[in-house]
């Protein structure tokens, strides 16, 4: 057993240190979205749908108010700006939390003097709003600090307060929910503090010894940069959020509460994506670069399947998934998932498309894209959920990815024939994607045939046992280490 473990160290110690802070980034984002999903059963038995909508509500209004709160500066800008001012990272740091504070507190003000006219949209009084604010100024000095320690490394000083964050987060927001009345706000209050907390060590960590916090360069560079960048922010997150904040304005917060439990629930699969991702990017773009075009569809093909089995076992247990996730009360959410589920499919598809986009530097087209699929996100909403009430919230959300996946495929094309690649199988993809869809509007109607489901889970489980080896195959050429140099 020792001698295991010793190899296993070894092992572990010979990794380059790049690829260790990869791996120790990706554990901290899966701990997060794994906490939010264990935790989701003991959230749903405390708080009623009415709650659990307020709490749905707040967290959808935090990531669009938080784009115009703070321009998302940690998001896109930063990386750039720690690759193209590398001689000078450490003013240039500090020169984003000065820009960070003003441009935070100049926008807060402005919420604030306008927010009565905003309340028959928000629907949130003052001190969500107020707790609000905090937060997504603490959000953008936790996430440029962790880019920065990646940048420079430094895995376990980030691993570490990572993993604070994440689990006292959760620790205090469960006190907090059994101490007070207005439970909701406990949920809420409790996140907050102790991100506002670390991110206080956070920002003092980021401008200590620093020689100042105000340089007009970087932040002409920055604005400059970002401003460009909302339109596409808005848009992201219009397709991820739009829909609770429009279920609550047109039916109820309780209803805005069943679907958010279930849309968490079907994207629990997001975690993969962001797996595959980690691994399928760098080796994607390493055989562009090395012109090694060979085997890609292959690779592509069988990743695919992989994903499409475990898209189908979790539509097939979503019945079981509702019963653990949450009570009886938020049961009619079960008719979600199939459709959300699905949609992470095409989504998926825009991670094996995009690279080929980002290496082609011809990167406008995400953000015209993205507008277009929200745009049609909202009319979709408008119409269907007025017409059909919020369960049909989860077919315009995969509608709209669909969409999305489709614009990705068209221009992915043109970057293809531009460069003369021939890189996907158009044909199987386009195969899949009718599967796909296909089940998410037929699978609803197998729930009330409990033998025919665990017939469909059996057979799917077989499979995949059987092409263990090819799995695993596939799996190994992603990770290996400098696998076409």
């Amino acid at each position: 057993m020792n001698i295991k473990i010793h190899k296993i160290k070894s092992k572990y110690n010979n990794i380059p240190l790049p690829l260790k802070v990869s791996f120790w980034y990706f554990v901290c984002s899966l701990l997060q979205k794994g906490i939010s999903f264990i935790t989701l059963p003991i959230f749903t038995r405390v708080l009623s749908t009415e709650e659990y909508g307020v709490i749905s509500i707040y967290n959808s209004w935090e990531q669009i108010i938080i784009i115009f709160l703070t321009l998302n500066l940690s998001n896109s800008v930063f990386n750039v700006g720690l690759v193209r001012f590398d001689n000078d990272r450490d003013n240039f740091q500090s020169s984003m939390v000065g820009l960070e504070i003003i441009i935070t507190l100049i926008m807060s003000l402005i919420l604030f003097l306008v927010y009565n006219s905003l309340i028959p949209i928000i629907q949130l009084d003052y001190r969500y709003i107020f707790i609000m604010t905090v937060q997504c100024f603490f959000t953008i000095i936790l996430g440029m600090w962790t880019l920065r320690q990646r940048f420079d490394y430094n895995y376990k000083k980030m691993t570490i307060v990572s993993v604070l964050n994440i689990i006292l987060g959760v620790l205090v927001s469960l006190v907090l929910v059994f101490m007070l009345k207005d439970k909701s706000f406990g949920k809420i209050s409790g996140t907050a503090i102790i991100l506002m907390i670390i991110g206080l060590f956070c920002f003092f960590d980021m401008v200590k010894g620093k020689k100042s916090i105000v340089n007009f360069k970087y932040w002409k560079f920055a604005l400059l940069y970002n401003i460009p960048m909302i339109p596409h922010f808005i848009s992201s997150v219009i397709l991820n959020q739009l829909d609770r904040i429009m279920i609550q304005n047109m039916i109820g917060l309780s209803e805005a509460g069943i679907y958010s439990v279930a849309y968490s629930s079907a994207c629990v699969v997001y975690i993969l994506n962001q797996a595959l991702a980690a691994s399928y990017n760098p080796w994607l773009l390493q055989r562009l670069k090395k012109k090694m075009y060979s085997g890609i569809k292959q690779v592509v093909n069988a990743i695919l399947l992989l994903y499409l089995s475990l898209l189908f076992l979790i539509i097939l247990f979503a019945p079981e998934i509702m019963k653990i996730m949450a009570t009886v009360d938020y049961y009619d959410g079960i008719y979600v998932i199939p459709p959300v589920a699905c949609s992470m499919f095409f989504i998926l598809l825009f991670t094996m498309f995009a690279p080929i986009e980002h290496y082609s530097l011809k990167t406008k087209f995400i953000g015209i894209a993205s507008t277009v699929s929200a745009l049609v996100n909202v009319l979709l909403n408008y119409i269907f959920i007025n017409a059909f009430g919020y369960l049909a919230a989860g077919y315009t959300t995969l509608a709209c990815y669909v969409i999305y996946a489709f614009a990705h495929w068209i221009y992915m094309k043109k970057c293809c024939k531009d460069d003369n690649m021939l890189l996907f199988d158009d044909r199987k993809i386009l195969i899949m994607s009718v599967v796909v869809v296909s089940v998410a509007i037929v699978s609803a109607l197998f729930y009330s045939y409990s033998t025919l489901r665990y017939l469909f889970i059996f057979s799917i489980i077989l499979l995949c046992v059987s092409r263990r080896k090819k799995i695993t195959a596939i799996l190994a050429e992603l990770t290996k280490k400098n696998n076409v140099q």
